[in-house]
């Protein structure tokens, strides 16, 4: 496999992408340098800058491109040759770049270089879990996501654990399925917003109990802060998959959490499925149905006016879950059937009850 002896101008009228100059090097050091415990200091980026990505294009090692914005030095974007025909795609931006699309654009124009002019057959992507900005990016141009590989990379000195994805030359280079936000959404007297991760051992609290034992058996007793830190980062992954929104129903004044709404089970028809639970001291005082009734006002609110757009909505429980079945009754939810023992208890075969909300019931 052959590269272009000299690196190649892309653009596509707002990013280029071209090899380094001189007056990169400034942009350089503070981009290398501006993340603490970073692995690259100011000597590195001056050496790497000044030769070593020259010397990688001409063994045929690295393809490395600069990403220009606005007229100035970026970040940078490359493509990693393999013994098999492959290529693996990194990239970094400035932080002054970011959050205006530029690494997708920059991405973009690397994989339609790698496949047309280089020839390779599969463009991988990985990132060490956690670091969302590089799954975003991965994301918008249209990455398949492949399986979280312990261990799979070094990051400052550890093994860490990855994503991984990769995309084929005939693949579209944009986003597969949405990437879903959890809007924050108030009332006068609760707060819908995102779990913080120093919350675990609320949640821990409120999941660990007799109810949740029996009417969700599958949750496991106790509920550690361990489980609850599980239980987050999946939620992050299911909202990023598109699949799921979760909330944490919190106190508008105290930002104290009191209970979780959970919105799953989204079809591309509209319909969404809620689940939720409340911590003991916020039980009795109406808070998740004052919550089901603003989550229910945005999720049936027009997309152009900042809601969801959705249809339909249901809660499915046990038939003898009366707390869960006031909470939908007193929202608004009508009850359209039960099915014969098709909710399992941690004793028994309980029958499941549903209830539903159409956006013309508002």
């Amino acid at each position: 496999m052959t590269f272009p002896a000299e690196t190649p101008v892309l653009s596509d009228g707002v990013v280029s992408l071209r090899a380094p100059l001189d007056t990169d090097l400034p942009g350089a050091v503070e981009r290398y340098t501006e993340e603490p415990g970073g692995s690259f200091g100011a000597d590195d980026a001056r050496n790497w800058m000044g030769f070593g990505i020259a010397e990688a294009w001409a063994a045929g090692t690295q393809l490395v491109f600069v990403i220009e914005y606005q007229g100035r030095y970026a970040g940078s974007v490359g493509l990693v040759p393999d013994a098999m025909g492959n290529a693996s795609v990194h990239y970094g931006l400035a932080r002054w770049a970011r959050g205006a699309g530029v690494a997708a654009r920059a991405v973009r124009l690397a994989l339609a270089f790698g496949f047309e002019e280089c020839g390779f057959r599969v463009i991988h992507w990985w990132a060490a879990v956690g670091n969302w900005p590089s799954r975003r990016v991965a994301w918008a141009c249209g990455f398949r996501s492949g399986p979280m590989i312990p261990g799979l990379a070094e990051v400052a000195g550890r093994r860490t654990d990855a994503w991984t994805g990769w995309i084929l030359p005939g693949d579209r280079r944009e986003a597969r399925q949405r990437w879903l936000e959890v809007p924050v959404l108030e009332t006068a007297r609760v707060r819908l917003r995102m779990w913080r991760d120093d919350e675990a051992d609320r949640i821990s609290a409120a999941r660990t109990n007799h109810a949740t034992a029996h009417f969700l058996p599958f949750i496991p007793q106790p509920f550690t802060a361990d489980d609850a830190r599980w239980w987050l980062t999946d939620m992050d992954e299911q909202a990023a998959a598109g699949r799921r929104l979760n909330w944490c129903v919190a106190d508008v004044s105290t930002d104290l959490g009191l209970g979780n709404l959970t919105l799953f089970n989204l079809g591309g028809d509209g319909d969404g499925e809620l689940g939720y639970w409340m911590h003991p001291d916020a039980q009795g005082r109406g808070v998740m149905n004052e919550a089901l009734r603003c989550m229910t006002s945005w999720y049936f609110g027009a997309s152009s006016e900042g809601g969801f757009g959705g249809t339909r909505l249901v809660i499915r429980t046990a038939a003898t879950n009366k707390a869960a079945r006031k909470v939908a009754e007193s929202a608004g939810f009508r009850y359209v059937g039960s099915e014969r023992e098709a909710f399992r208890l941690a004793t028994h075969q309980d029958d499941r009850v549903t209830y539903d909300l159409l956006a013309s019931d508002l």
